[in-house]
């Protein structure tokens, strides 16, 4: 029985070292055999995603409009900035509807 016990505890390091491994492998490995087609999103969420970045967007122009007011940004960066959000935004409301 003693002689049993010194068996495990010589491999027991090795086999947690091989247990280690191998789930790591197995988890790193996993998301390559995923059917990336079995996530489908349907209009609702497409829309809801949409929504929620025209919000930002748009807080995104209200964070600008405060740096500009504060002295931060100069008026050029300002006014291609402010465009760059405006057209983004435009093209959202867009696919939304």
């Amino acid at each position: 029985m003693y002689e049993l016990i010194q068996i495990i505890q010589k491999f027991l390091p090795h086999m947690m070292i091989i247990f280690t491994f191998s789930l790591v492998l197995i988890f790193s490995i996993q998301p390559l055999f995923w059917n990336i087609n079995k996530v489908n999103f349907n209009d609702s969420n497409k829309i809801d995603s949409l929504e929620l970045r025209k919000l930002s967007i748009y807080e995104q122009i209200k964070e600008l409009e405060l740096e500009f007011d504060m002295g931060n940004i100069s008026n050029d960066d300002f006014k291609s900035n402010r465009l760059e959000l405006i057209n983004e935004v435009s093209e959202i409301i867009e696919k939304i509807k």
